[in-house]
This record gives C-alpha cells, sequence and structure tokens, in this order.
C-alpha cells in the first residue's frame, strides 16, 4: 500500500517532453509484452484456431495492452494523487444523448473530404531517385489492405461480433484515450490547443506505417482532435470512433451476406467525388463541432 502511494504520481511534476519521454518508454515496453503475449496466443491456440482468427486476436491484444495499457500507467505515474482516472481522462461528465448524435454526424459529415484526400493521397509519387522507397511503402500498403480484408471476412454472425469488437470497439476506446485523452491533453499542457491537435494527428496518422492513407487518416484525426477538445469529454469521440470503424464491419458484413463485392461498389463512389463535395462536407461538419461546442458549453 505504501509503494503505491511513493509510485502514484512519482512524474506529476514533470514538464511536458519529460512525461512524453515516460510515454513514449511506457509505450516501447508494453509493445514488447504485447508481443511476446500475442505470441504465446499464437503458438498455444494454434492448433485450435484459423490464421484468421489468430490474428483477430493478436489485434485485440494490441489494442488492449498497448493503447489502453499505455493511457492507464501514464495517468497512475504522472496524475496528480488526488486526480481520478475518470477526472483524468475527462469521463465523469454526463453528456446529453443529442451530443453523441450530433458526434457521429460530426465525423460522418466529414467522410467525403476524407474519401477525396485519400485519392489525392494514392496519387502522390515520390522522385525516381527514391523509387525503392515508394516501392517498398506500396508493398507495406498492399501488406496492410490485404490483412484489414482478411480480418473484415466474415463467415458467421459471431465473427460479425468477434469482428465490431476487435475492428471496431477495442481500437476506439484505446486509440482515443492514447492519442486524444493521453498525448494531446499532454501536448495541450504546454501548447495552443490546435498546434496539440495537430502534432498528436501527425503521430497518430504515422503510426498506421501506411504512407497512401497518411492524409486522409491526418484530417480524420484533426476532426476526433477538435471534437475532443471543443466537446469535453472523450465518450463522443469513442462513440463517434467507434461508429466509424464499425460501419466498414457492417457494410462487408453486408455485402457478404448480399454476396456483391464491397470494395468494388466504394471505387465507384470515390470515383465520382468532387471538390465541391468535399469542401461542402468540411463546412457541415465544422459547423455541427460549432454546435457541439455552444451545447457542451450550456450544459458546462
Amino acid at each position: 500500500m505504501k509503494m503505491n502511494k511513493i509510485i502514484k504520481g512519482m512524474f506529476a511534476d514533470y514538464g511536458v517532453g519529460k512525461k512524453l519521454l515516460v510515454m513514449l518508454g511506457i509505450f516501447v515496453i508494453l509493445q514488447v509484452v504485447g508481443n511476446t503475449f500475442a505470441l504465446g496466443c499464437k503458438y498455444g491456440l494454434s492448433s485450435l484456431l484459423s490464421k484468421t482468427d489468430l490474428l483477430r486476436i493478436e489485434q485485440l491484444v494490441a489494442s488492449v495492452i498497448l493503447f489502453i495499457g499505455t493511457p492507464i500507467v501514464f495517468f497512475y505515474l504522472t496524475a496528480e494523487k488526488e486526480c481520478s482516472f475518470v477526472d483524468f481522462f475527462s469521463l465523469r461528465k454526463k453528456n446529453k444523448i443529442y451530443l453523441y448524435i450530433l458526434s457521429i454526424f460530426a465525423l460522418s459529415t466529414f467522410l467525403p473530404i476524407v474519401s477525396y484526400t485519400a485519392l489525392f493521397n494514392e496519387k502522390l509519387t515520390l522522385p525516381d531517385s527514391l523509387s525503392f522507397i515508394e516501392e517498398s511503402m506500396k508493398k507495406m500498403e498492399d501488406l496492410a489492405q490485404n490483412l484489414t480484408l482478411q480480418l473484415l471476412e466474415t463467415d458467421s454472425f459471431i465473427t460479425f461480433i468477434f469482428n465490431i469488437i476487435v475492428i471496431a470497439a477495442a481500437p476506439a476506446i484505446g486509440e482515443e484515450l492514447m492519442f486524444r485523452g493521453t498525448l494531446q491533453k499532454t501536448l495541450q499542457e504546454k501548447y495552443e490547443p490546435w498546434v496539440a491537435i495537430i502534432i498528436t494527428s501527425v503521430i497518430f496518422s504515422a503510426m498506421h506505417l501506411q504512407f497512401y492513407g497518411f492524409i486522409p487518416r491526418f484530417l480524420l484525426s484533426i476532426i476526433l482532435g477538435l471534437l475532443y477538445y471543443l466537446g469535453g469529454s472523450i465518450k463522443l469521440n469513442m462513440l463517434a470512433h467507434f461508429c466509424n470503424n464499425a460501419m466498414a464491419v457492417i457494410g462487408y458484413y453486408v455485402s457478404t451476406v448480399a454476396q456483391k463485392p464491397l470494395n468494388d461498389l466504394s471505387t465507384e463512389k470515390l470515383e465520382q467525388l468532387d471538390f465541391k463535395t468535399a469542401f461542402l462536407s468540411l463546412i457541415f461538419s465544422f459547423a455541427i463541432l460549432w454546435g457541439i461546442n455552444k451545447l457542451a458549453n450550456k450544459e458546462d
């Protein structure tokens, strides 16, 4: 008990730079722990589960240990002794139902511009002198896409529910705690909110290791960062993030049941996007965020 009191908040007086180093150290240690645990599951359950199911378990372990574990340990080491977990991560606030609905709409209306920039990002090329890097990145992109499609494969309703947990729920909770609740929150101790949001979004997108999806993922993180700052509750972020991820899982499941390839339909819709549609989505999304901010402040 005494040891807990000593360890709790032992780095609370650290500046932002040192806190970020503490966060990085926790992340690296838990990545080793997560990889070890995932490797153990892989060899221990390889005779019982398929490769795809093992991949799902690895993803779930990564989300829980790495992206939920890091914020929890960081809170324990850097928060003031009297600060509770729910207060540190803005979980105590009880938002009205319309704020949750507006949060989902804020992210949903932003998707057209995300899709538009995705097409632009895919057409980016590096100079000939860096062609070997470009080829390497394309191989990584193809591998990531194949893994994603493999995860989305749904042969039963039970698999669909498991995909909702692994692909939608766990990342929504973990990534929001990690990037908005921990990284952005810490950066805001030193920098202006917009600077913290941009830095967090760059790191968020870069950590996915997908060059040809960097811009759209960066923009998604910007919206989520603004939602966290303007809405004042990370629960709004978690729900919006969950719904965004769940749309892909549900869409793939429906297309599997209907025996219609989802990727072909998505490509057709993306090609029809124009700048006007993308710009309008930007305006509507920011208008909704403005409304969320007004309503959240009114509740306070």
